[in-house]
């Protein structure tokens, strides 16, 4: 009888403690998505601070292109900063030959658009707006198109009128 007390009370023990560690492994599962989903946006957030300060003090794109004899230019990612530059740019008078995604439905159905399977176009330059993913996806697009230029959004918005980059990569 007292063994048998005394292997419930250790078969509860050790079922209390594997309960303790998998809730502390899960919580903590949990806490780092959220990190990491903390981590993206507050660099969004820098990255969009930058952004403003940069038009605030009179820099423009067709400066940009121009001085990098920049004509054509495709932008990666249509999500809210993709279609924020989109329209900057056309309302600079930059030409967007085309626009890439990987999500389902492109908001724009009269764009032409094409994903990372497939072989681009040529372009003088194509734009990644997911700052947080460019290098993953700066090889993905080279994967296929060894020739293209890549570049991310943010070293765009780090140039100044002296063609100086300010270093304003996050």
């Amino acid at each position: 009888m007292m063994k048998d007390i005394l292997r419930r009370l250790f078969t509860a023990v050790i079922g209390f403690t594997g309960g303790v560690i998998f809730m502390i492994y899960r919580c903590g599962y949990i806490l780092e998505g959220k990190q990491k989903k903390l981590n993206k946006y507050f660099t969004y957030y820098k990255f969009l601070d930058s952004w403003l300060s940069w038009k605030e003090n009179n820099n423009n794109y067709a400066e940009y292109f121009n001085e990098n004899s920049i004509e054509t230019v495709a932008i990666y990612g249509m999500g809210r900063i993709g279609k924020r530059l989109k329209n900057e740019l056309e309302n600079a008078g930059i030409k967007i030959a085309y626009v890439i995604d990987e999500g389902e439905t492109i908001i724009y159905s009269k764009e032409i658009h094409y994903n990372l399977r497939d072989i681009l176009p040529a372009v003088d330059l194509i734009i990644v707006t997911p700052i947080d993913e460019f290098e993953e996806i700066r090889n993905r697009i080279l994967d296929n198109n060894k020739t293209m230029n890549v570049i991310s959004v943010d070293k765009i918005i780090g140039w100044n009128k002296s063609g100086i980059e300010k270093g304003a990569a996050i």
